[in-house]
């Protein structure tokens, strides 16, 4: 099974057990707590390394969450310990995330500029994203030196570019239709 298809299966799973119980925005909160431990290099390195054996992992993660976390976010974490699915965790946990997120009626995108977008200008472009998309959005801005001027934004598979670069290729395009 390739390593997407693990992580959508478990992700699939949680989601499936949760999204109907009014939990899942807990579990979605203690899981992204979780994973950012279970990253941690020491943590991660224990849990990966075939010195120790399932039942000493699932031991070891039994003592740090019992009591600590919900039964479904216990459960789960001691399930992937003992299926050996440690190290798809932060992308379990991402996929996850997302379905919550989707749950809700929000989703993520990203909005790329070749500078850092002011608060306003990244608020404002949420705003009319979720008026277009009719759901909550949230960017996370990340730079791209290839955008001279303008913008990009994707929102899941959709995407929206108002960058130069795009407008400059458009009037190309139309330069040659016309033949001039």
């Amino acid at each position: 099974m390739s390593a997407d298809a693990v992580v959508e299966k478990y992700s699939q799973a949680l989601f499936d057990a949760v999204s109907t119980t009014g939990k899942a925005e807990t579990i979605a909160q203690e899981l992204n707590a979780v994973s950012k431990i279970f990253a941690e290099e020491s943590v991660a390195n224990f849990f990966v390394s075939p010195f120790n054996s399932a039942d000493n992992k699932a031991m070891v993660a039994k003592a740090a969450l019992e009591g600590k976390c919900s039964p479904e976010t216990f459960n789960f974490i001691i399930m992937l310990v003992k299926n050996e699915r440690m190290t798809a965790l932060s992308q379990i946990n991402e996929s996850f995330q997302v379905a919550v997120r989707s749950l809700s009626g929000e989703t993520e995108g990203v909005l790329y500029m070749a500078t850092e977008p002011s608060p306003e200008f990244k608020a404002q472009v949420e705003a009319k994203l979720s008026t277009t998309l009719n759901k909550k959005v949230r960017l996370k801005s990340e730079k791209d030196a290839s955008l001279l001027s303008g913008f990009k934004v994707t929102v899941g598979g959709w995407t929206l570019d108002d960058s130069a670069q795009f407008h400059l290729n458009k009037l190309k395009e139309d330069i040659s239709k016309r033949g001039m």
